[in-house]
């Protein structure tokens, strides 16, 4: 028996090594493993990824991580909540960038690089960011091939060919497991209606379907191949102890909370909304809490349900008119996959709505553009 027991206790230190393994590179590189305590404070930090550079025609130029910024996203890790707040902020916003002039927001990295990206997101923001993250286009790849694929719901038929850029998106309806090529279509496809503003809320849904998947049993098994996978295409000014104070912080498993910078198209971009964007600001990014009751009427929400629906939404929206809300009907191609509301604000509204239908609810900037509150329908799940 004594023999059993230490054969199996090798055992089980051989697989916790080759589990471990893919993480030590990174950790004599980075010189740094995830902290007990985790994160102490708040830390606040812009995070994005740096486009391709070409040195000539389809000739792709070594990697500077100075290309024009893209998917940014002004992260604030609060450990008090327990909680990762993502600020999505468009491309498309035009910035009085110092020393430079008037640009969009994207090209602060190629100008100044990312000490002009902080400066830039604080100014459209008025939160400073206190540290960077920049990514090259490989990380995706990487990440999503390390983790085995991730799992998401393309709503719409998604065609497009860049050649220059080595580009061919062609995903098709439903909900499937992406592959790292796949998934970096899925994110860069801005080919519709809404142009970059549909591409962030695609991102938002996947921040969720990832963290979903860095989190199962299968994920946490491949997390130090992905972490070892990722770890060459990242740049930062993060210190060694920040770096293992963030691990040890998403070892907790914070809550993940995903915005999109209010705002409306016009002036050849997307116009901030700053009265909007002040009651997220003061919920999640330490400005003090929203004041005030929540009153439902009067308010408008977006009723989102898929073909062969039409019965349950007409349902759905009596009930909603019977609280004293207005309606606003958005059919879509693929019915939603869960049902829920969702709020693109501090979060008040989304959590009495859901209370009343007796529904999830979730803050994120996948609700419908313009409307105050959205509520998803699907058919396997009424309210």
């Amino acid at each position: 028996m004594r023999r059993l027991f230490l054969g199996l206790f090798f055992l089980f230190i051989a697989a916790l090594a080759f589990w471990a393994y893919p993480l030590l590179g990174p950790a004599v590189r980075q010189g740094a493993l995830p902290s007990r305590e985790g994160l102490k404070a708040p830390l606040t930090l812009v995070v994005y990824g740096s486009s391709p550079e070409y040195a000539g025609y389809h000739k792709r130029a070594p990697e500077r991580f100075r290309g024009l910024a893209d998917t940014i996203l002004l992260v604030r890790l609060d450990p008090e909540a327990n909680r990762v707040v993502v600020l999505s902020v468009p491309r498309d916003v035009w910035v009085d960038l110092p020393g430079f002039g008037w640009h969009k927001v994207n090209a602060a990295n190629p100008l100044g690089g990312p000490e002009l990206v902080k400066e830039a997101v604080a100014r459209i923001t008025g939160v400073r960011p206190e540290r960077y993250v920049v990514v090259s286009l490989e990380a995706l790849r990487a990440l999503v091939d390390a983790l085995g694929g991730v799992r998401v719901c393309v709503d719409k038929p998604m065609r497009y060919v860049d050649t220059a850029a080595g580009l061919r998106i062609d995903l098709k309806p439903g909900c499937q497991l992406l592959k790292g090529e796949e998934a970096e279509g899925y994110l860069r496809f801005r080919k519709d209606a809404l142009g970059d503003i549909g591409r962030i809320q695609r991102q938002q849904a996947f921040f969720h379907a990832l963290k979903d998947q860095l989190l199962s049993p299968a994920g946490l098994l491949r997390l130090p191949r992905a972490v070892a996978a990722v770890e060459p295409y990242i740049q930062t000014d993060l210190t060694r102890e920040e770096r293992g104070a963030i691990l040890g912080f998403a070892m907790k498993r914070p809550e993940l909370v995903s915005l999109l910078l209010p705002g409306r198209f016009g002036g050849g971009g997307w116009e901030v909304d700053r009265g909007a964007l002040r009651s997220p600001l003061e919920t999640y990014f330490g400005q003090g809490a929203p004041a005030g009751e929540v009153f439902l009427e009067g308010r408008l929400v977006a009723l989102v349900y898929g073909p062969g629906q039409e019965a349950l939404a007409e349902r759905a929206r009596e009930r909603l008119r019977q609280l004293g809300l207005r309606v606003l009907l958005h059919p879509v191609d693929l019915p939603p996959s869960r049902t829920e509301v969702l709020e693109n604000g501090p979060g008040l509204l989304a959590r009495a709505l859901g209370e009343a239908l007796g529904v999830p609810y979730r803050v994120s900037g996948e609700a419908v553009l313009g409307a105050d509150l959205t509520l998803r329908l699907n058919p396997d799940q009424p309210m």
